[in-house]
């Protein structure tokens, strides 16, 4: 589906009041209400830098979010919404953080290492600081207890052999595609080098042969 016919997602709950439209990098469209926005310190500048108005979310184009998908920004945005209006955590690394994952979380990261991988990078991105926290205290309660085999093999790392193997593969790969490069290169300087001798062996045809002194 192309961006300009992807459908507008609504969220669990219709924003109210002031709203915005956000699109991921597939085309796919959100509409998020004003206070859920604010929970992004990204977006919430943003729209605040581009003054938006009410007339002006229907008028102009989507804001873009190049780097995260429809997928995980359906996430973000529920995670959003649910919370709106609430505090937005400060920045103070002197205190620990006792982070408690809420039920409403904990049931939204159901979802598997991938899906998890990419709502942890897209809070980050867009800077919500409490999205990050309770995503993050979820990876950490996932390999608490777990030794580092058991831990390597839930979060699908691999090992120093089969990294040594996918270096090789790719290495592999992009010799091959240079020497077919070179080949196809060296074929077609080839045949342009046989079309400029057809063309003057025509022209000698066409002038025929010269008159004799």
């Amino acid at each position: 589906m192309s961006a300009e016919a992807a459908p507008v997602v609504a969220d669990a709950a219709a924003p109210e009041g002031m709203y915005y439209r956000v699109a991921g990098n597939d085309g796919v469209e959100f509409k998020v209400s004003e206070l859920a926005i604010q929970q992004s310190e990204t977006l919430n500048r943003l729209v605040t830098t581009m003054c938006y108005t009410a007339e002006d979310v229907e008028k102009k184009d989507a804001i873009p979010i190049e780097n995260i998908d429809g997928a995980t920004l359906k996430l973000v945005f529920e995670w959003c919404e649910h919370h709106k209006g609430e505090a937005i955590p400060e920045d103070d690394d002197s205190v620990p953080k006792n982070v408690v994952i809420p039920e409403f979380d904990a049931k939204l990261m159901e979802i598997d290492n991938e899906q998890l991988f990419n709502l942890i990078c897209a809070a980050n991105y867009l800077n919500i600081k409490q999205l990050l926290n309770v995503s993050c205290k979820k990876v950490a309660n996932m390999a608490k207890g777990k030794s580092p085999e058991e831990m390597r093999i839930l979060f699908e790392i691999p090992t120093d052999e089969e990294d040594e193997a996918a270096e090789k593969a790719a290495k592999e790969a992009e010799e091959k595609a240079a020497n077919e490069a070179a080949e196809k290169k060296d074929t077609s300087d080839k045949d342009a080098a046989k079309e400029e001798v057809a063309e003057k062996v025509d022209e000698k045809d066409v002038q025929g042969p010269s008159d004799s002194a």
